[in-house]
């Protein structure tokens, strides 16, 4: 190989560029520390390093984000500190308000401080730091609660990152906080009617309230007899009237509501005078649900010390259960009614004979009584007695099968005063002679026990199935009423409900909104509903299952019109596999009746939209009855109580038309087409009938009197074209938007319904929704079963049997009823929940009083259950703040020392040794010097020194 000069500068460059090169690199470990300066000097400790530095970034941030939540935390645990502290002062005034030696004056007093206190609560439980309000979920910037204790936040939890796909939350939410539910409480439903010895009253008037060992007739008392023969022979005995109980009425209780499981019932039984109260209390339990063996009970059922009875679902967190209860005992004495100004005793020897009734007739603009008279036997005679000018009594026999009038009638003239009646007097020629004169000397031989039913017919009131019959017998004191409880709601009427109805009741009215007092709760999961709930969740079975299942509603629209609007689960008058419901809006009279002549407005089924991707468009879809929600119900009650209805054309026109039809015989299709076309001005409508017609293959002439089965599929494919479908769907859903810019209708957080009038501060609308329901006219079946003869069945045991029909026949929804108020229940509304105590502070009510401004309220017995159970809530939230808290100072601790030990390996792995990098710079010096030394020495060489 050849040496030169070139070959040896170029060797000896590059010696110097790599030494010089190390030397640099050890340079660089100095200054930086670091044994890499760059990512492709060692990629292993590069990945390596940075790693391990992002692992330091998230832990410094786990660090201030654990800092900020703690605070957040420690804030909200402090807040709640001191809303513990302020319900534990609201409860020792609760206690101070117990004692009897308050007179009014000072119960205001402690009431005003109890006001004080929970205004003071809403101070607390509107705390918040930097603009954050703690307790709106993580609506931060939302006051959750308003000064009349609503909430306005959300139910969601605001979470920390505190690692690589890891959160934790550091906030209590207002709706769990306030509003929450805790699954270790039990339902407690009372009465605030209070059970006093009636018969002690005989005596006495000390008030005595009952107990368990009591008896029935205690319960009664001197209301066996009826105050006009109170009047003319006096009070009843206790020692001589009593003696022999078998002589004494028997009382019949009437049950509605819904069972712990959900069922709901309608069931009614009979007790003998001689019964126990405890019996009384045993068989609301098995009408509840409880076994007669006592082993599988679902309720407790007792009697507290002021009478009232309490009912304690004994299923820890279920709030499904409730509870509708009156007593029905007959009544001896005189059967009086009125025809005009004239009072009619019937005589009692033909109770049995003639079915008696009274009606309501408007005769000349004029509103007159009209008592009818009518044979049990087929072959007899019906009569109709009215009151003419001048005061006489008009008496005009009738059809007993078309009522249809039979000859003139006959006016007499009585005797004046009160009058008695012998129906069987008429048939053999009516006179003034056979209106005797009333003797109350012979008050006794025209007094008789029992009732009248809905036909007229004389029976015990055990018989009675009907609230209407029921009221009617309570009116004229047939049947002496025992209540359970009083809620101070009003009927569609307007008129205060008493303890016979149940839910034909109206909303609350507050200012511009209407309220339901009945919480809509879904079977299974006990919670609340939501408008995007469907109606069958609720109701806990398929809401077909019964043909005549419905929701009727009694509304008085902004425009003052009253309307029934019908909701049928089922279209009885359809062919289809699927019977969709329909709706009917019909106006009635000032007085909430259907006049003769009225016509429904409005016929309907219920629509919702689906996009149709090929056309672009959206499609009308009629809703099946197990898939409607409730914001659909929602939208038929704003729709009407706005007056924005969907164009009555042409449903209702071919509704009527086709009822018309039914009555008919056509010759051929173009008859059948313009009877069916008749009144319809929908040209689309028009169109759709005449194809439909056209393609049911009907042979002419038909008569549908006796084919109706082809009627009903002409009317399935008509209301169930597509076309059809959709255009009644844009006029539905037209009407919705226009009704949603003055009503709104919701679900509250409680499943309550609530009705907003938009456009008034004070509103007229009424709302009142109910099921219709029953087996005919019956709303109540026995609760035990009775064989043909009417006898009730016993076991082998000789226990009676109980009926499961009546499980089948009650209300599958309630919106507001006269059911017995919860004393506690899983569910807490804080502020909702003290204003009833400090309303019942005010009343001077200790348990539940039916004469109370406010007659739902538990009184202060009940507050101080249901005090403890707030304070309970409060504390297991408190408690989860605080495990919070200690999570994410813990989070934070942890943070820190990882930081160190992360921090450590990353040294070891990135930083230089200062000991090593010396050495290796004085080795790398010494091996440059070295090579500087033998550059030089070989750049002296030269072939000079050679010659």
């Amino acid at each position: 190989m050849r040496i030169t000069n070139q070959l040896i500068n170029f060797n000896n460059l590059s010696n110097y560029q790599a030494s010089a090169k190390s030397i640099y690199d050890i340079n660089q470990r100095y200054d930086s520390g670091l044994k890499i300066q760059n990512s492709y000097d060692n990629s292993s400790i590069y990945v390596d390093g940075t790693r391990l530095e992002y692992e330091i970034n998230l832990l410094d941030q786990v660090k201030q984000t654990s800092t900020k939540a703690t605070e957040f935390s420690k804030n909200s645990d402090k807040a709640l500190n001191d809303f513990v502290s302020k319900l534990t002062e609201f409860k020792t005034k609760l206690i101070q308000a117990g004692n009897d030696i308050h007179n009014e004056t000072s119960r205001n007093a402690i009431a005003n401080d109890l006001e004080g206190l929970k205004k003071h609560l809403i101070d607390i439980a509107n705390s918040s730091i930097n603009g954050q309000f703690l307790f709106s979920g993580t609506a931060l910037d939302t006051k959750p609660i308003d000064s009349a204790g609503n909430y306005h936040g959300n139910n969601q939890l605001i979470n920390a990152a505190i690692g690589a796909n890891q959160t934790t939350a550091y906030n209590i939410d207002g709706q769990t906080l306030f509003l929450g539910k805790d699954n270790d409480y039990k339902k407690i439903l009372t009465t605030n009617v209070s059970l006093i010895d009636n018969k002690t009253k005989l005596t006495s008037d000390a008030t005595n309230y009952l107990n368990a060992a009591n008896k029935i007739l205690d319960l009664i008392g001197g209301n066996y007899r009826s105050e006009e023969l109170v009047a003319q022979i006096g009070k009843m005995n206790p020692e001589l009237d009593f003696a022999d109980p078998a002589a004494l009425a028997d009382t019949t209780f009437y049950m509605q509501g819904r069972k712990p499981n959900g069922e709901t019932f309608s069931t009614k039984f009979k007790v003998t005078a001689d019964s126990s109260i405890q019996n009384l209390l045993d068989n609301i339990g098995y009408a509840l649900g409880n076994d007669k063996n006592g082993k599988n009970n679902v309720v407790s059922v007792a009697i507290n010390n002021s009478g009232q009875i309490e009912v304690t679902d004994l299923k820890s967190g279920n709030q499904m259960t409730e509870l509708h209860i009156f007593g029905l005992t007959d009544v001896r004495g005189p059967e009086t009614f009125k025809v005009g100004d004239r009072d009619i005793v019937i005589d009692p020897a033909t109770h049995t004979d003639f079915r008696v009734t009274t009606e309501k007739r408007t005769v000349g603009g004029v509103s007159t009584d009209v008592l009818i008279v009518d044979s049990v036997n087929p072959a007899g005679n019906k009569y109709e007695i009215t009151q003419v000018a001048g005061g006489d009594l008009s008496i005009q026999q009738v059809d007993k099968t078309t009522g249809a009038n039979i000859g003139a009638a006959t006016n007499v003239t009585p005797v004046a005063g009160k009058l008695v009646l012998n129906p069987a007097d008429l048939t053999g020629g009516i006179t003034a002679a056979d209106f005797r004169a009333y003797d109350p000397a012979n008050i006794e031989a025209l007094s008789d026990r029992g009732a009248r039913d809905e036909n007229g017919n004389w029976v015990s009131s055990a018989n009675l199935t009907d609230t209407k019959t029921i009221t009617q017998n309570v009116e004229k004191g047939n049947v002496y009423l025992t209540e359970f409880i009083k809620s101070g709601f009003e009927d569609v009427l307007g008129n205060k409900s008493d303890a016979i109805d149940y839910n034909k009741l109206q909303f609350e009215k507050t200012d511009n909104k209407l309220s339901s007092n009945v919480s809509q709760v879904i079977k299974g999961t006990n919670e609340y509903a939501t408008n995007s709930t469907k109606l069958s969740a609720v109701a806990g079975q398929a809401l077909q299952a019964n043909p005549n299942s419905n929701i009727t509603m009694n509304i008085k629209s902004k425009d003052g019109t009253n309307y029934e609007v019908k909701l049928n689960f089922t279209d009885t008058n359809s062919n289809t596999t699927e019977r969709y419901p329909t709706i009917t809006v019909t106006p009635l009279d000032d007085n909430w009746e259907k006049p003769a002549t009225a016509t429904p407005v409005y016929y309907g089924n219920v629509y919702s939209g689906k996009y149709n991707e090929a056309t672009k468009t959206t499609d009308g879809v009629i809703t099946p009855a197990d898939d409607m929600t409730y914001q659909q119900l929602n939208d038929i009650v704003s729709m009407v109580a706005a007056g924005n209805l969907p164009s009555g054309q042409p449903n209702t026109n071919v509704i009527a038309n086709i009822d018309t039809a039914s009555r008919n015989t056509y010759a051929d299709a173009n008859a059948l087409k313009t009877a069916l076309k008749n009144g319809v001005t929908d040209v689309q409508a028009q169109g759709i009938i005449d194809r439909v017609v056209d393609a049911s293959g009907i042979a002419y002439p038909i008569d549908f009197t006796a084919n109706g089965n082809a009627l009903r599929d002409i009317k399935d494919a008509i209301l169930g074209d597509q076309d059809y479908v959709t255009s009644r769907y844009n006029e539905y859903n037209t009407a919705i938007k226009s009704a949603s810019s003055t009503i709104n209708t919701t679900l509250d957080y409680r499943g309550n319904m609530v009705v907003t009038d938009k456009t008034a501060s004070k509103t007229d609308i009424e709302v009142t929704l109910f099921e219709d329901r029953g087996r005919g006219n019956i709303e109540f079946t026995d609760m035990y079963k009775r064989d043909a003869a009417g006898n009730i069945e016993l076991d082998a045991a000789g226990n009676r049997i109980i009926d499961t029909y009546q499980s089948t026949t009650g209300s599958l929804f309630s919106f507001t009823s006269n059911n017995a108020i919860a004393i506690d229940e899983p569910s807490v509304d804080i502020f909702k929940d003290l204003d009833d105590m400090i309303q019942s502070v005010r009343d001077g009510s200790y348990r539940g009083y039916p004469d109370a401004s406010d007659p739902r309220t538990t009184g202060i017995q009940g507050a101080l259950k249901k005090i403890d159970h707030l304070m309970d809530h409060i504390n297991k939230q408190h408690t989860q703040i605080g495990s919070y808290t200690n999570s994410l100072t813990a989070t934070g601790d942890r943070a820190t020392i990882l930081k160190v030990n992360v921090s450590s390996v990353k040294s070891e792995i990135m930083e230089a040794d200062i000991g090593e990098t010396y050495l290796m710079f004085q080795q790398r010096l010494m091996a440059y010097q070295a090579m500087l030394q033998a550059t030089a020495k070989t750049s002296q060489i030269s072939l000079l020194n050679y010659i």
